[in-house]
């Protein structure tokens, strides 16, 4: 069986490298592949993106060079899933073959993104909003320095979200989905199922105990689904 590549699209103020401590549960027939965003990271010289639009190109840009005959999948959270959903889009546009499966956690359908704005915040709100979420470490928000390093990201990102716009439902992905959200997080799976509206093929829905970031607290439980879903070829679906 030749490897499939596994594309890791980060959440909000995350980098390539949260998926590092994947490698090893993951099955060896994955290439793993995170996607480094501009402005942090690898990447943390370069100029944050301005929009949506930025983002997707660039990163299309970057992916389409790695794309060869084997197959590949997208796994994505909450931004990230959104961001995987979008280049998976313009990817077909531009006539690359879709990928075999995507993997969509934590993120509400794109024409139910309504967030709101908190990325133009001062400091002090911003950071209040920040911990509401439950996303940034502790370490991180006791630490001035490593605060003056995330804020500024957190803030692009956020910007990325608050202002993105869905255009159309006449172009559908033609990939298999499989929709993943936390028990305790404020989605429903009513509201998850209605990514069977953003494509042609199959939609199904997986629930993990947790809340929004339920990918690092059942870290082992999403790594192993991915690798029975995929590897095989299990529907063990809800």
């Amino acid at each position: 069986m030749n490897k499939i590549t596994l594309f890791c699209f980060p959440y909000a103020g995350g980098s390539g490298s949260i998926f590092h401590e994947w490698k090893k549960p993951l099955s060896a027939n994955f290439d793993l592949k995170p996607i480094h965003y501009a402005g942090r990271g690898k990447r943390f010289n370069e100029p944050f993106y301005n929009n949506m639009n930025e983002a997707v190109t660039d990163i299309c840009k970057l992916i389409s060079s790695q794309l060869d005959d084997n197959d590949y999948i997208f796994f994505g959270h909450s931004m990230g899933g959104l961001i995987a959903y979008e280049v998976c889009r313009k990817l077909i546009e531009n006539g690359y073959k879709p990928p075999l499966h995507m993997f969509i956690s934590g993120i509400r359908p794109p024409d139910m993104i309504r967030m709101r704005k908190i990325h133009n915040l001062p400091d002090s709100k911003f950071r209040k909003e920040l911990k509401k979420l439950n996303g940034t470490p502790r370490e991180v928000f006791e630490n001035k320095q490593l605060m003056d390093i995330f804020i500024p990201i957190l803030r692009s990102d956020f910007k990325l979200i608050e202002k993105y716009k869905f255009e159309s439902m006449n172009s559908k992905i033609t990939s298999n989905i499989t929709v993943m959200y936390g028990t305790e997080d404020n989605m429903t799976k009513e509201e998850m199922m209605r990514w069977s509206n953003f494509t042609t093929k199959k939609t199904q829905i997986c629930k993990f105990q947790g809340g929004h970031f339920f990918i690092n607290d059942k870290f082992f439980e999403v790594i192993d689904y991915i690798n029975q879903k995929i590897v095989r070829g299990e529907d063990y679906y809800e």
